[in-house]
This record gives structure tokens, sequence and C-alpha cells, in this order.
């Protein structure tokens, strides 16, 4: 399928995706790009990635075509509680005074998650509310998710998920909330799945902020405006600011904050977060950060037991086992013309390739293709740290944790290296080892602000680590 695309043919492609959906592909994503085509070339039927090409450049797309052309270029990697300090904000601040605001009146909550992919993120709102708000059956709660990629619809429509979606929660989340139906398969309870609506819906159409103009409480809009032209960015703000009612929050990734890309809003200060807020007030009284008393996520031994290095996001829900053996083969990016890849292009590529297949449950073809990875590069330690996650989600403990140390040996000052390392001994009830690595984790963040973000973390600030610490170092003691 794959076969050489020129510069030009490129450049067309992108500026063809950027008018039709309003996606960005600036040129070091091309490679990522030319992997997408593939894909969605087969499922529009075509064996000849030449007449695709054409196809694409010559056809005035409906709308069908387009939400499959969609589906094959958006994110659908995500899980429940990503960035967990943004859950905290909203759980210990946000929704109290949201709550105590609407309580004399109306009673009512409208929460729209925008770009939802799989429903990881709208279920963890759903949460979020279930346990801040005792007397929840007296609210009127409405959660709205959409997404143009109709096929992760589907999948958040069923509340179906497997080991990956909960990587990052604690165990109350999962036991709480959800029904074990065997073969590592968990459904979201009734209760929580029924606050939440699915709706296909890209951001480029203005018809769905027409009908829900100054209505929303909050907005979620997380790794998604990223992946937008610098114009439909600005527009698709604008156009969020006018669905929020006033005094509103707009939440968007760590990676995404700028006073520049949003100027109509008023930026608010968390522990390790920033949220968005519509307001006419000139100042926000700050909240007094020492009066919360630590959640339930830390009162009990917070377990953050897998990880993926962030290399790249841009992962494409596989529509089948066919589409998933494609990904273990070789892929050259200099078929696609583009300048010589850089060794840190080579080494994206390749974890692109592991996260796509461990993504979607093929563990066994994951971990095939990361021990190739690590047999043809043996000093880079973002694959023994990926493999020690798979092997994690595969059950295997005692292995991942030798592939941990591997990876450590090769890079000492691993943060997060060290700290799974202390959460898998706990998990073997093995404390002396693991305060031993927590003891690790402290010393080299020693010196650190609060509110770093440790890189590879998935947005964990470095107060958030040392309290995850401090509370499985007390509770284990």
């Amino acid at each position: 399928m794959n076969r050489n695309l020129t510069d030009s043919e490129l450049v067309q492609v992108c500026e063809v995706i950027a008018a039709r959906i309003g996606l960005h592909f600036p040129v070091e994503r091309w490679a990522i790009l030319g992997r997408n085509l593939a894909l969605a070339a087969r499922e529009f039927g075509f064996q000849n990635m030449n007449e695709f090409i054409q196809w694409l450049l010559s056809s005035k797309l409906n709308k069908d075509q387009i939400k499959i052309l969609a589906s094959h270029l958006t994110i659908s990697e995500t899980y429940f509680l990503r960035e967990p300090q943004v859950f905290t904000a909203l759980s210990d601040f946000v929704l109290p005074e949201l709550i105590k605001s609407k309580k004399k009146r109306d009673r009512s909550i409208r929460i729209w998650s925008a770009g939802c992919s799989t429903g990881e993120e709208p279920y963890s709102i759903a949460i979020a509310l279930h346990k801040t708000i005792p007397e929840i059956k007296d609210w009127n709660i409405s959660i709205l998710a959409t997404d143009i990629n109709s096929k992760a619809l589907d999948k958040a429509a069923t509340g179906i998920y497997g080991p990956w979606s909960f990587r990052n929660t604690p165990d109350w989340f999962k036991t709480r909330y959800f029904h074990d139906l065997g073969d590592r398969r968990f459904e979201i309870i009734p209760e929580i799945k029924n606050m939440v609506t699915f709706y296909p819906r890209s951001l480029i159409d203005d018809n769905i902020f027409s009908a829900i103009a100054n209505k929303m409480d909050i907005i979620f809009c997380r790794n998604v405006l990223m992946y937008f032209t610098s114009d439909w960015v600005s527009k698709i703000s604008q156009n969020m600011f006018q669905s929020l009612s006033e005094d509103g929050w707009f939440v968007v990734s760590s990676s995404e904050l700028s006073a520049h890309v949003f100027p109509m809003y008023t930026p608010v200060n968390f522990p390790g977060a920033v949220l968005y807020r519509k307001t006419k007030k000139e100042y926000i009284q700050p909240f007094d950060f020492s009066l919360i008393e630590i959640q339930e996520p830390l009162k009990q031994p917070f377990q953050l037991l897998s990880f993926v290095p962030r290399i790249d996001e841009d992962l494409q829900q596989l529509s089948s086992k066919a589409l998933a053996d494609e990904a273990l083969q070789p892929f050259n990016p200099s078929t696609l013309q583009q300048p010589k890849s850089t060794p840190e292009e080579s080494y994206a590529d390749k974890i692109f390739a592991i996260r796509l297949l461990a993504n979607q449950g093929y563990l066994s073809e994951a971990l095939s293709l990361c021990n190739k990875a690590i047999a043809s590069e043996k000093l880079a330690p973002g694959f023994y740290f990926m493999r020690a996650s798979i092997l994690q989600e595969m059950d295997k403990t005692s292995e991942a944790i030798t592939s941990l140390k591997q990876g450590i040996y090769i890079d000492p000052d691993y943060v997060m290296g060290h700290f799974i390392l202390g959460n898998l001994f706990i998990r073997q009830r093995n404390s002396k080892n693991a305060k031993r690595y927590f003891k690790n984790v402290l010393d080299l963040l020693n010196g650190r602000a609060n509110d770093d973000i440790l890189p590879e973390s998935d947005g964990l600030s470095v107060k958030y680590i040392r309290e995850i610490i401090i509370a499985n170092m007390q509770i284990h003691e």
C-alpha cells in the first residue's frame, strides 16, 4: 500500500485536510500522516496509494467520507483521569462553587467534553460529579460528549474498557464504578453511563455552537485544539467562549495553555493546573488551597502503575486486527520523501507503532515490536520503560521490574522509572524496595518547584508525585 509521496503531494493533501476538516499537519508529522493515509485508503477501498491520493485531491467529499477520513487522522488515545490535577481542581473547587451557586436556582449543570474520543474523559467527569454531589438524583445533569470520529464514539457508547484505560486511576475508581465482565474487561455502571450523551460532531461545524450558546457551565477541550490550524483554533475558541455561561470554565490540556491563544478568558491557577474562566470580574479571589484535605485518591495507596513515554500522541484507532498487523510491518519515513529522518524521529516513529498496538489491546504484538526496537537500539531507555508498561498490563510484574531496572541503568536520573518501580514493589508487598525507589524519586526531585510538570508523566506535577509517595510510605510503614 505504501509508496513514495512527493513533497508536493503532501502539501496538497495537507491543504485539503485543513480546508475540509481544519486539521494541521506540519512537516514533522508527515511520516505519521503517511501511515494514517495508508489506513484510510484501505477503508475507502483503494489498493493503490496513487489512485487514493489522486481521488482525495480531486473529489468533493461528502459528510460520510469526511467522517471516515477524520477517523484516521484524529487521536483515539485517552484514559481515565488524564492530568489528575485538573480533576482535583474540578472536584475541590470548580464543582463545589458551581453547586453552591446552582443549589438555590435550577439545580442544573451542563458540561461539554469536546473531542471526547472513546469516552474516558466524559465518564471521568460524570464520576467526579457523582462523588461531589451527595443528592445527585435531585439535579439535572447534562454531559454532552462529541467527537468527529464515529468509531471512537461507538466504543464510548458501550462503556466497556480494558486495563489500558485505567493506567492512571486508584483502585477505588474501578471497583466502585465498573462491573468486572471477566477477560480483563470492565463496564461502567448504568448510573454513570446514563449521565453522558454522545454525539458525532466536528468542531468546525457552527451548528453545534449555535445550539448551545451561553448554556455550558464547563467545557473540556483537551488535546484537541493543538491539531487544528491557527485560524480554526481562534474561531473555535471564540465559539466556545460564546457557548459558556457567565463565569463558566474552559479546560484545555497543560500543553495548550496560552494567554495569546485565549485572550478572552481569565486564567485561574490551581496546584499543577491552570483553568480558564469566562468572567467580567476584574479580580478573582485566590482560593486557599491549604484548606483542602487530601482527597480519597491520596488516602488510598495511589498506584500509578502504567506509563507510556510521551513522544507523539497522534494515535490512530485501528478498525480491525488486520490493520493492527499492518502496524507491525517496518515503516520507513524516507518513503515519503520528506527531509532525512533524524534518530529522534526514527525513535518517535517506533514508539508510535508500539503505542498504537498497545492502546488497542494487542499487547503481545506490542511487546514483540518493543523487543525488536530494543534489539536495534539497546541504549534507548524509553523502549525499556515502554516494555515495562506493556508487561504490567500482561500481569508480568517481575519481568516489568527487570525491564525498568535495565532502563534506569541506562538513565539513572529518570524520575518516572524510579517512581513506577516503587509502585510495582508495593504491588508485591515489598515495602523495603518500594521505599528505596521512592527515596530515589524524592532525591531527584530535590530543588524542583512544586508546580513543575515531570516529563513523560502525563501531566503530573512534582507536588503531586511527592504527595503520592508520602501517602504510600506512610501506609506501608
